[in-house]
């Protein structure tokens, strides 16, 4: 009896000791899987970094701009695994992995959702390039500017009351015999408006070269719209454009906009930009204009300048008595015999405001330059007679405060209606150099945000020798999304 008690002892103590052999070995597979595991996620990490690494290195080093170049995103999934199994190879330990394939999808391309893929990078890189306190400085320049521009629709309401006060003095007969006097000038908007019809490139400069290349438009829309040129011998013209300049002077979302506005002049080529280069000149005249022309695009943003430097003067202007009252005795003259006074007082006003636009013209030669010109005017710092109207002659004056050709273009691009027309006109722009040294690069391939998947078998420790009621190998799938 006693020797079958023992028997019993020892086949119970055999199973404790095989289900704690059994518990040893789940425990020690476990761990093994998780080291296993974690091992292989850290290669998957460095390969995604390697792959991460492999940005187009122009488009980086020209722009600070991160993207992945098709032709190595081609070779991507591949070259992914190889860094893998390099990795997990390289140790000497007793992991046994299998890597097949790796995949990329959920792709997005930098000229993808109408350039706010690039304006993101461009947002996230300038929070580092910009001043503290840019936003303030630019706002303050912006409001002196837009407030000139509100202020153009009491001109025009002068210019409507001295018009009509002048119809009824003649009803009245009260001028009746004070307008015989004969002519005894020319009109000086005759010549002035022979000046304007040959456009804003001779208008500025002269006989300076400019660029004459084409711009190859891809992604950016381009404009059509021809710049109209004021007629200051016609009232209704010139009302009708005044009323356009009220509307320019809305404000624009300078917080939102203000880093792609900055990134643009600090990165591309303008007409004052020291630094030489081949290709695109007036690069960010470009992203304002959007013509596909480089003498076209010039000569649009030199037309809005000189329309954003005309409210401040023609302000200045109407501050002045003296400038009124001698725009007064030139309309009666040029007029003579025919000085009808309605006609002597919109005459008046067309010269006061052509005087305007004109300075306007010499602001914006000054500009072109390279020279600053003050925000607001004064009585030193005006450069154009009524006498030299004609011709724009004058003794032209720089400033050294001031707004710059550079601060116009910030401006204009704060103007900008179609606020993400910048960005994909950028990538025209950045295309087309690259392209230059590498001709096979394309801005709508170079890919910024993917998903990858990684498909991994490990081999199971086996401890013991023990069969466990598992696989030979276990496996997984490594997901990430990477971006720039």
């Amino acid at each position: 009896m006693m020797k079958n008690q023992e028997g019993s002892i020892s086949v119970f103590l055999a199973a404790v000791f095989l289900v704690f052999l059994l518990f040893i070995s789940l425990c020690t597979e476990g761990i093994y899987l998780y080291v296993g595991k974690g091992k292989a996620m850290g290669a998957c990490m460095a390969g995604l970094s390697h792959m991460r690494g492999n940005y187009q290195k122009e488009l980086e080093e020209t722009y600070h701009i991160f993207g992945m170049d098709h032709r190595y995103a081609e070779k991507a999934e591949a070259d992914l695994v190889k860094k893998i199994e390099e990795s997990l190879e390289g140790s000497q330990d007793t992991f046994h992995f299998q890597i097949s394939t790796a995949s990329l999808s959920d792709k997005t391309y930098l000229s993808e959702e109408n350039g706010e893929v690039l304006k993101y990078q461009i947002r996230e890189l300038m929070k580092y390039e910009m001043p503290a306190d840019i936003l303030s400085t630019w706002k303050e320049k912006w409001d002196k500017t837009a407030a000139s521009g509100k202020d153009v629709g009491d001109i025009r309401e002068e210019m409507e009351e001295d018009v009509q006060k002048a119809e009824e003095e003649a009803k009245e007969g009260e001028q009746e015999g004070e307008n015989e006097t004969k002519q005894e000038q020319e009109d000086p908007r005759k010549g002035f408006m022979e000046m304007l019809r040959e456009g804003s490139i001779p208008l500025v400069m002269g006989k300076r070269k400019v660029s004459s290349g084409k711009i190859p438009i891809r992604y950016g829309k381009k404009d059509t719209q021809e710049e109209e040129t004021w007629d200051f011998m016609k009232k209704e013209n010139v009302e009708e454009q005044l009323k356009k300049t009220e509307k320019m002077s809305s404000a624009p979302s300078l917080a939102d906009e203000l880093p792609g506005i900055l990134y643009s002049t600090r990165y591309f080529h303008f007409l004052t930009s020291k630094e030489k280069k081949e290709g695109i000149q007036y690069e960010v005249e470009y992203l304002i204009a959007g013509k596909d022309s480089e003498k076209e695009n010039l000569g649009s943003v030199l037309w809005k300048m000189i329309h954003l430097r005309f409210p401040i003067n023609a302000l200045y202007v109407y501050q002045d008595a003296a400038k009124k009252k001698e725009a007064g005795m030139i309309a009666s003259s040029i007029l003579g015999i025919t000085g009808i006074p309605p006609l002597v007082a919109a005459a008046k006003h067309l010269l006061l405001l052509a005087l305007a636009y004109g300075e306007s013209i010499i602001d914006v030669r000054n500009l072109a330059e390279g020279n600053k010109v003050p925000l607001v005017k004064s009585k030193t710092s005006w450069q154009l007679s009524f006498q030299g109207l004609a011709g724009l002659n004058c003794t032209r004056k720089t400033s050294k405060n001031g707004l710059s050709y550079e601060d116009y273009l910030v401006l204009l691009l704060a103007m900008q209606k179609e606020k993400e027309e910048k960005y994909v006109r950028m990538m025209d722009v950045m295309e087309d150099n690259i392209r230059k040294k590498d001709a096979g690069f394309r801005m709508d391939r170079c890919l910024t945000a993917w998903k990858v998947t990684v498909p991994i078998r490990m081999k199971r420790l086996a401890f013991g020798g023990m069969s466990l009621p598992f696989g030979t190998y276990t496996s997984w799938k490594f997901k990430r999304t990477a971006s720039y």
